[in-house]
């Protein structure tokens, strides 16, 4: 088997990702990489490369290890239907440190007619108040605190989350979100 270095990013293969696909079916299956080995006849060393792309497998190599996950060929090498991403640097945010006085939602991408979620940053000054969602219409959504103490009221309950702590809801209950007495951010991924 050639050793082709995959880390240019010119290479043709690299767009299928075989080897990210091969670790997932391992990872998947429960196997490990010695437990693979002696099903398919392969090294650990060797199945070790492929997985991490320091090699690309020739076809009958590829057509082994199918077969021995239950898998077509083609499943290396189907075309991706659809890949979106959208990267937000702290340094694009503004992180202005004085004490601001309204509540800032910054969007972390843009949203089209078939997004699944929206992902947004809220920034809430000490004593603001946000609703994240409307009572009787049903919201699902994660939130993430990272910096400060948020107060979530919803249905009746009330938590106190910390720097770190996480909620999920998946309610048609309202949800209120208000920072404690100091600036508060959320990360919050609201389903559509």
């Amino acid at each position: 088997m050639p050793v082709t270095p995959t880390g240019h990013s010119d290479t043709l293969l690299a767009a299928y990702s075989i080897g990210l696909k091969l670790k997932a079916l391992r990872r998947e299956k429960g196997l490990s990489l010695a437990r693979l080995g002696a099903e398919v006849g392969l090294s650990t060393a060797l199945l070790s490369k492929l997985e991490s792309e320091r090699m690309i497998p020739t076809l009958p190599t590829l057509a082994k290890i199918s077969h021995a996950y239950g898998v077509d060929l083609s499943f290396f090498f189907s075309d991706v239907q659809h890949h979106s991403s959208a990267l937000t640097r702290r340094a694009h945010m503004l992180d202005d440190r004085r004490e601001q006085s309204i509540v800032k939602t910054t969007p972390l991408h843009l949203p089209r007619a078939e997004s699944k979620q929206v992902s947004k940053l809220i920034d809430l000054p000490g004593g603001a108040t946000v609703t994240l969602s409307e009572p009787a219409k049903r919201a699902e959504f994660t939130a993430h605190v990272l910096e400060g103490n948020l107060r979530v009221n919803s249905a009746g309950s009330e938590e106190r989350l910390s720097a770190g702590d996480c909620i999920v809801f998946d309610t048609d209950a309202a949800v209120l979100f208000t920072a404690e007495e100091t600036r508060c951010r959320v990360l919050a991924v609201v389903a559509r």
